[in-house]
């Protein structure tokens, strides 16, 4: 799917709090029409911005990243959203207060003083960067901005309504699904992307880097969060490489537009959306199904291991996923295969036993060849002699 769809206007959205490198407003009315309806918890373990989270503004939210500074921010403006204002009231937006600010020690202040401190230099500094260097000190310069909002008290108490409800998390993220991902739930996964040109190398939101390997492995973790039963979609840029770790699922591609730049006029992209649906479930309680009256057509048999009583339970397992050809790699009487056959499946059949391998391949795989009347007529001749060892030995 190429393209970009635009995003509702009248729906009201809170915004992120920080401008973010890689933030996904822009993507908003690609990524909520791709949400499924019902899920149970929202997870987003790449947190970052937010943007989509504050857009869906789930009842039930787990949040995470692993950038401390960060995931302070978001706790102190849950719980003490009132202290984070009065610090910002203080702040003023000239070069020499920010450069004050930015020397401070985030963790060497008040947690609410540190998150202000997040907030005033987002703001103020050049295109609203989070950038840190190797020993994880905020180094973006001044922005010059003359209308710079520092404080936007309304905003802040409504996203602190909402991460009240909400359980923020710093960890790594694979240990945050493994803990908190549960059948049902929404996963979403917006890690740094896979560079596409000169540009596209940002990733020192967090001194800790992102590379080709730590891809792959979110792509197994992918298809566990699948197999588990979570919804997952996760965005990248159009790399080979997303097209190769994701092949199995769908992938569209969506046109984007890159707000940071040195300029600041932005430059068109595009973007991967990557959905993955949960894996079915199976049930663990067999109850047997209303089985087609056809299947009483099949020639009944006295054929030891013969699956006849369990075709109910069988159907009722195999209807749970989603198929249209079956393997019979043991047909023995031919009855399950042609269970499959009678439910519209095509079935390919096979036995070790030379009779049993006919039998399947005339009886079930077979669809358009009918036996001769005449031949019909002389399978009911008694043939003389006649050999009674089954009989006399079983």
């Amino acid at each position: 799917m190429n393209g970009s769809a635009p995003l509702d206007k009248k729906v009201p959205h809170l915004r992120p709090l920080l401008k973010w490198a890689g933030g996904k407003h822009q993507l908003l009315g690609e990524l909520l029409p791709r949400i499924p309806e019902k899920y149970g918890r929202y997870i987003e373990p790449f947190f970052g911005g937010g943007a989509l989270f504050f857009a869906v503004a789930p009842g039930k939210g787990v949040i995470s990243d692993s950038n401390p500074e960060l995931v302070n921010l978001y706790r102190c403006i849950a719980d003490d959203v009132e202290g984070v204002i009065g610090y910002l009231q203080n702040f003023v937006n000239t070069e020499e207060d920010f450069y004050a600010v930015r020397r401070m020690d985030w963790r060497a202040i008040s947690p609410s003083f540190a998150a202000a401190r997040t907030l005033y230099l987002n703001r103020t500094c050049y295109n609203g960067l989070f950038r840190v260097n190797g020993a994880g000190h905020f180094n973006v310069p001044f922005g010059h901005y003359k209308k710079a909002k520092i404080l936007d008290e309304d905003s802040l108490r409504a996203t602190s309504a909402l991460l009240r409800n909400t359980l923020i998390l710093c960890g790594d993220y694979r240990d945050i699904l493994k803990e908190y991902a549960e059948p049902g739930d929404f996963v979403f996964l917006d890690p740094p992307y896979l560079p596409v040109s000169e540009y596209a190398d940002f990733r020192r939101y967090t001194k800790e880097q992102f590379y080709e390997e730590d891809h792959r492995d979110l792509a197994r973790e992918v298809d566990r969060l699948q197999s588990l039963g979570c919804h997952v979609i996760l965005t990248n840029s159009d790399h080979p490489l997303v097209h190769d770790l994701y092949r199995k699922h769908r992938i569209d591609i969506v046109s984007s537009r890159r707000l940071i730049s040195c300029k600041g006029n932005g430059r068109s992209g595009r973007d991967v959306i990557v959905v993955v649906s949960p894996a079915p479930s199976v049930s663990s309680s067999l109850k047997a199904d209303i089985l087609p009256v056809q299947l009483k057509q099949y020639p009944a048999t006295r054929f030891m291991g013969s699956k006849n009583k369990l075709l109910g339970e069988i159907w009722s397992v195999a209807s749970q996923f989603r198929f249209e050809r079956v393997i019979d790699l043991f047909s023995g009487s031919g009855v399950v295969g042609y269970l499959f056959k009678v439910q519209g499946k095509t079935v390919m059949s096979n036995d070790h036993m030379a009779m049993s391998a006919t039998f399947a391949r005339a009886m079930i795989e077979n669809g358009d060849t009918l036996l001769p009347e005449e031949e019909a007529w002389m399978l009911l001749e008694p043939i003389q002699p006649v050999d009674r060892f089954v009989e006399r030995t079983f």
